[in-house]
């Protein structure tokens, strides 16, 4: 579905992100004068859900984020909890240091083309999320070495090490990792024991960012209204060799390296010791992971020809 440019637009900017890039879309932003910007700045403790409130009793029409996947996951949360099915179109402006999602949704990487695309007309993507508690998953909710990476982290690494920083944080928790034997419900059914080194569940089928472009089973469309969970093999020497010259070459994982199941409504994962988790890039918890599918729940602005 078209979608007309916006009159008043709800800009929602992380000034950490992506080194300066995030600084560098408010500097741009406040240069605007049409569309009429509201310009609201994150901060640690950042009320979402209050801020997009006041937004919509202003009469925005659009809300936009610029930041990473995590403050996407922020805002589409935020919205989602003051506007439920009612959502408005949704923009993003991906500067962060993974930006995975905007991958596969087409969106420009360069500020000049997101700005355009996230202030201008475009198409509208109403792609399915997955409910984790208060939160929307975007990218994945996951357990394990990556959960422990993003929590040891930090902010100076984005910066000073961009995507690396997640894979030398990953890799160093992966070589702690040993197998869990997973305890996977879908739709209530009685469990399914799966042995990995780490369990996700996604509504989007991203995985990664490889070569700039992001790395998705091609068999998961984000709006086939289906949710997913994957649980990672036990990496064995030769299946880890394996494992990273896919990375290198761009082409992901490999496919025997996952183990994928797929329900209509809700999925949940345990685990008989609790693990970290995450969501989109930011701690979560522990385990038990439950999601729910949302399908068709964010109407996100794509390029028309996406």
């Amino acid at each position: 579905m078209d979608v007309p440019a916006p009159e008043r637009v709800l800009a929602i900017v992380n000034p950490a992100s992506g080194a300066r890039r995030g600084r560098s879309v408010i500097e741009r932003l406040r240069e605007i004068r049409i569309p009429d910007i509201t310009l609201q700045i994150t901060t640690p403790d950042f009320d979402f859900a209050r801020i997009v409130e006041q937004g919509v009793a202003n009469g925005i029409d659009r809300i936009m984020v610029a930041g990473g996947d995590g403050t996407l996951m922020g805002g589409v949360s935020g919205a989602r909890q003051v506007l439920g099915d009612d959502m408005l179109p949704f923009a993003w402006v991906p500067v962060g240091t993974g930006n995975i999602v905007s991958g596969f949704l087409g969106i420009p990487h360069r500020l000049p083309q997101a700005l355009k695309l996230a202030l201008g007309p475009g198409k509208i993507w109403p792609i399915d999320l997955a409910q984790v508690g208060d939160h929307f998953s975007v990218l994945r909710v996951s357990t394990s070495f990556e959960a422990e990476a993003v929590r040891n982290i930090t902010n100076e690494d984005k910066n000073r090490l961009g995507l690396l920083a997640y894979g030398i944080s990953g890799f160093q928790s992966l070589r702690r990792v040993r197998p869990t034997e997973y305890l996977i419900s879908l739709d209530g059914q009685p469990p399914i024991r799966a042995e990995g080194v780490l369990a996700f569940i996604t509504s989007t089928g991203a995985l990664t960012m490889v070569h700039g472009r992001s790395v998705i089973n091609e068999a998961i469309r984000p709006d086939d209204g289906l949710l997913y969970a994957g649980v990672v093999r036990p990496l064995l020497p030769g299946r880890v060799l394996n494992g990273f010259r896919h990375f290198l070459t761009g082409n992901g994982l490999p496919p025997e390296a996952i183990m994928y199941f797929s329900a209509h409504k809700r999925i949940v994962i345990d685990t008989a010791r609790p693990e970290l988790t995450q969501i989109d890039g930011d701690p979560l918890g522990t385990t038990p992971l439950i999601a729910d599918l949302m399908p068709g729940a964010l109407p996100i602005v794509v390029p028309a020809h996406k």
